[in-house]
């Protein structure tokens, strides 16, 4: 009799590799989830991990863009963000909201039944970045972040690269990449890391967990020096005389990497911040050549570049019909560009619009989206 084992859970129904892990230092903050590829394609189904329901729902251009948190059936919260489209009910319940504030950025708590396998929207790039699914797991008290990978498939291939150590400050510091296959595109932070000296285990870290209160502890951790080159500098607070030590990485996949490094004696050096610079703004935005495009759900939309040398504000973004009726709009950050779908609006009517800078200088002018 043999036994069956349940797959692991899969959030897009297949596999997909890891493009970002739990922990990576984003400069002031941790990195609070793990990114799944999706091959640069846009509308890949995410399901439910378990019977439970939508809490709550955003749908907003930047940041995470459109996401959701889902409440599992053990009552751990698990967030998907940069989705391309809520789930249909999920989805007219926020236009419903949008309408009725006249706003493009809007959340909302919800109480939204599935079952586990149960489609909860579709991957996208909404907020930043190309095409990809980023997925967080938070404790019930919502305090807490943490590691996804031991609830889930994390496919990753290939073991961390253990690359140099370093004195800093105190102690010293190890330089570790991983990548989940090649080509080595995405360099990613490590699940652990312990270091040995004769024999003797002087320093262990595992990333199962991260308080939100904490997220900016990622400083003291993981170390921002002046190397251009792919890799994380993890700082062991460690006093050694000894400058052989031995170390050991694992990666979210639970590969392991082992190998004997000697501490350079030159002292690493933290990255010089920048001075920012103050620009002034006395050019009002502009718009691209209108054009129409049909998305993955093959739905037509109006597409209206943006041209703009500080930044659009967004919330100053006004579309209305020739009755002044607000019409539901979305933006997209890369390329930079406004647009409205068809079952919004008549193409062959003008759209009136209204938009302006950081600098809050601004433009009113009429678009048409056919011809």
């Amino acid at each position: 009799m043999s036994l069956a084992f349940a797959k692991p859970y899969q959030p897009m129904g297949r596999t997909a590799y890891l493009t970002s892990s739990f922990g990576e230092s984003r400069g002031a903050r941790y990195h609070a989830g793990i990114d799944f590829s999706t091959n640069r394609e846009e509308g890949w189904p995410v399901l439910a991990p378990s019977d439970g329901m939508v809490e709550f729902a955003v749908r907003n251009p930047f940041g995470y863009g459109r996401y959701i948190r889902f409440k599992a059936k053990d009552d751990h919260i698990w967030l998907f963000a940069h989705l391309s489209e809520f789930n249909r009910r999920i989805d007219a319940l926020i236009r419903d909201e949008m309408l009725k504030k006249e706003k493009a950025s809007v959340q909302l708590w919800l109480k939204v039944n599935f079952k586990k396998g149960d489609t909860l929207g579709y991957s996208g790039s909404t907020g930043i970045g190309h095409p990809h699914l980023h997925v967080e797991r938070r404790t019930p008290n919502r305090k807490f972040i943490l590691n996804p990978c031991k609830h889930m498939e994390c496919s990753d291939t290939i073991a961390p690269f253990i690359l140099d150590a370093a004195p800093f400050d105190s102690g010293f510091a190890i330089k570790i990449v991983d990548y989940s296959r090649e080509p080595f595109d995405n360099p990613m932070s490590i699940y652990s890391l312990e270091v040995f000296q004769n024999n003797k285990r002087i320093f262990s870290k595992k990333y199962d967990s991260i308080a939100l209160a904490n997220m900016s502890d990622v400083t003291n951790d993981l170390l921002r020096v002046e190397d251009a080159s792919p890799g994380s500098w993890h700082f062991i607070n460690v006093k050694v005389k000894n400058p052989k030590i031995q170390v050991v990485a694992r990666d979210f996949a639970n590969n392991v990497s082992r190998k004997e490094l000697t501490i350079r004696p030159h002292p690493l050096k933290l990255r010089a911040e920048l001075p920012k610079e103050v620009t002034l703004d006395t050019v009002p935005p502009a718009l691209g050549h209108v054009y129409l495009k049909m998305d993955y759900a093959e739905k037509m939309q109006c597409r209206i570049p943006v041209l703009s040398a500080f930044g659009l504000d967004f919330d100053s973004v006004d579309f209305r019909d020739k009755d002044n009726k607000w019409i539901i709009f979305d933006f997209d950050s890369d390329p930079k560009e406004l647009f409205i779908e068809q079952r919004d609006f008549d193409f062959s009517d003008f759209l009136k619009l209204k938009l302006c800078d950081k600098a809050k200088s601004c433009i009113e002018v009429e678009v048409k989206c056919s011809g």
